[in-house]
């Protein structure tokens, strides 16, 4: 069986993601990259929505989010461009966002604590998701509140318990830090993976 395309699994947060790269080779999953990007200028708020938009007026508001938005943007863009340069990444996989879209109007999100609560984690997820886009990937989806772990497991059509015991292999070859953030980006990479396999 030929290599699969390398997949990265990815666990976004305010500010940065933790990206964890597979691929299968001989029909194994091999581990290739575990990384943390930055995707914010660290002069900005990361989390300008639910707290400093909130105290401001709509004007000086909405030049904030801005701001926000194009450093984002911009880092996303990098992140996901060195991970095609360095690994010919074809696959994103990321958790679904609780909201298809933001209103365009950013007073309708700051006047609902859902949205706001909601903005700035779909901003720097959907930058993502944007970026790898527009670059040529394919950007996947899997449900939120889903143990990605199962999915993998599906996917691959073996139990959890082997799916785990590939996690665990890939933390000892990346070495420390090996969290639940990379546990859950390798498993949704496994997701993507599986379908490969066996198709």
């Amino acid at each position: 069986m030929p290599p699969t395309d390398p997949v990265i699994g990815a666990s976004v947060h305010y500010g940065r993601a933790e990206l964890v790269t597979l691929v299968v080779q001989e029909a194994t999953p091999v581990f290739l990259d575990r990384r943390r990007v930055d995707l914010i200028d660290k002069n900005l708020p990361s989390a300008p929505y639910h707290h400093e938009a909130l105290a401001l007026d709509i004007g000086a508001a909405t030049d904030l989010v801005n701001r926000v938005r194009r450093s984002v943007a911009a880092h996303a863009h990098a992140a996901i461009s060195t991970m095609l340069t360095t690994f010919s990444a074809r696959h994103l996989i990321l958790p679904a966002s609780p909201y298809d879209r933001l209103p365009d109007s950013l007073a309708e999100v700051l006047a609902s604590h859902p949205l706001t609560v909601a903005a700035d984690g779909m901003l720097y997820r959907e930058s993502l998701a944007e970026a790898a886009a527009e670059l040529g990937m394919e950007v996947h989806r899997y449900p939120r509140k889903t143990d990605p772990t199962q999915l993998g497991a599906e996917a691959m059509g073996v139990d959890v318990a082997e799916v785990n015991s590939l996690i665990a292999r890939f933390g000892r070859e990346a070495g420390t830090p090996w969290r639940k953030d990379h546990k859950m980006a390798a498993a949704a990479a496994l997701s993507v993976l599986g379908r490969q396999i066996r198709t």
